[in-house]
């Protein structure tokens, strides 16, 4: 019976999952009924499905962050539980950011502070990226999700470069999450179908440009701005902009 049911998860998980580049888009009206805006407006206009975001522009300080922020996240009253919540993301994604900057475009929130699944581009020191080189211009695509047992677990989909586009593809499905990116390359990477940590909290979805930012003092997280600003100087990080285009976000199963 596990067996079946696990199969049948993921048939539902292919049927939601698309590459971004097949689909049309979704239409600015159904995104902004869904989501709230943190920072400058990231709509153009005309919109045709693409989104421009700017933690630098917008310096958007949301008083509990690690460094300014400019995103969308779906709004208080459109909210589920994790087991509730039936729904699939995917556009494509383009950074445009100077070497050595590290930025989260996509995230799930546990209300409150938590977070259960983080999307990072990042020219940073880290051993589980692909690269994995700090201040090189090759940004790693990195995945953490936090799993049952508690911990994160990291998985590396990819490198690109300043300018460079990649396909993202998030399927949140009942409490199982699959994330999957594909860059210029052509090759496609995908996390393990993963299961969530059981929460009976609301979740929400962010997506943009979350550029984070250290204590340039002691290389810890800080919700000081003014450390923030000081931090970005020391490391030439003197603009961001994440685009996403051909954005899709549709859900299924009963809504609020």
């Amino acid at each position: 019976m596990r067996t079946a049911l696990h199969a049948a998860a993921l048939s539902l998980l292919a049927a939601m999952t698309l590459p971004a580049t097949a689909q049309s888009y979704t239409p600015q009206a159904a995104l902004q009924k869904l989501f709230a805006v943190e920072g400058n407006s990231p709509y153009p206009s005309p919109y045709a499905g693409t989104l421009n975001f700017s933690a630098l522009t917008s310096k958007y300080d949301s008083g509990h962050g690690h460094g300014y922020r400019n995103e969308v996240k779906v709004t208080d009253k459109q909210r589920l539980s994790a087991a509730q919540t039936h729904e699939h993301f995917a556009a494509r994604v383009t950074p445009t950011l100077p070497a050595g900057a590290k930025t989260i475009v996509a995230q799930y929130h546990v209300e409150g502070l938590d977070t259960i699944l983080k999307v990072y581009v990042q020219d940073t020191a880290d051993k589980q990226g692909l690269d994995g080189k700090a201040g090189n211009g090759v940004f790693d695509i990195l995945v953490r999700i936090l799993g049952t047992d508690g911990k994160e677990a990291t998985t590396a989909l990819g490198t690109v470069h300043s300018g460079e586009g990649f396909d993202l593809d998030i399927v949140f499905n009942a409490g199982e999450a699959l994330v999957t990116a594909r860059t210029a390359s052509g090759v496609e990477l995908k996390t393990p179908l993963t299961r969530i940590k059981g929460d009976d909290r609301q979740i929400y979805f962010k997506f943009g440009d979350y550029l984070q930012a250290l204590d340039p003092d002691t290389g810890k997280h800080t919700i000081v701005a003014a450390k923030w600003d000081e931090y970005y100087r020391l490391n030439h990080i003197d603009s961001s902009q994440i685009s996403f285009s051909h954005t899709i976000f549709e859900r299924n199963g009963a809504q609020p």
